[in-house]
């Protein structure tokens, strides 16, 4: 018998006790595949995290949803990524964009907070030591501690406010010696923008 023929009868002979393997062998590598592990998909981006806190903390006080904008979150981006060079969030000077969009800023220690739901949970404290109806006719009192205050809340929840862009981004190292979690930098902007004097957020 040729070497030709003497490999097509092995191959027949496989391929014959693969066809009348029992049913269960066959079932349990089924079912073995279908119980490995699957990625999760529970995982929510940074973007639904920025827009769900916002969202939430609107539906709280009775004010209509945002929506995102990519165009807004394209100048957050450009803003954050300024921002990153000093890894501070201090207003930069004269930005294009000042007065077009509110916006609120944000620095966090460490990996732990490079999504967005913890600069939002962050602005979002402001209603703690927010008063609607204080101050007289004016646009609320605010009682928060030294540090910290109220206008970032006032933004997110500022009724003629229909549109939100953020971003976040990572402290640069100019350093020989860098730490091995990097700080973080978040920004959001606010289409119309909020906190205008005198007027009160919702």
């Amino acid at each position: 018998m040729s070497p030709f023929y003497c490999c097509l009868a092995v191959v027949l002979s496989l391929a014959l006790a693969l066809a009348s393997a029992s049913p269960a062998a066959a079932s349990i590598s089924v079912s073995a595949a279908a119980e490995r592990p699957e990625p999760p998909s529970n995982r929510v981006s940074p973007t639904e995290q920025f827009l769900r806190a916002h969202n939430e903390a609107r539906a709280a006080v009775g004010v209509p949803p945002l929506s995102w904008n990519a165009t807004i979150e394209l100048d957050a981006l450009r803003y954050a990524s300024e921002l990153r060079a000093s890894c501070e969030a201090r207003p930069l000077w004269a930005w294009g964009t000042d007065g077009v969009y509110g916006r609120n800023l944000y620095k966090g220690n460490g990996a732990r907070v490079r999504a967005g739901a913890d600069a939002s949970a962050y602005w979002a404290e402001g209603a703690r030591w927010y008063d609607r109806d204080g101050a007289g006719a004016g646009s609320g009192s605010c009682a928060a501690p030294p540090g910290r205050s109220c206008g970032e809340y006032t933004q997110m929840v500022w009724r003629a406010t229909t549109q939100i862009g953020c971003a976040r981004r990572l402290c640069r190292c100019l350093s020989d010696t860098c730490p091995e979690e990097m700080d973080t930098v978040a920004v959001c902007e606010y289409y119309p923008p909020g906190n205008i004097v005198g007027q009160r957020p919702y």
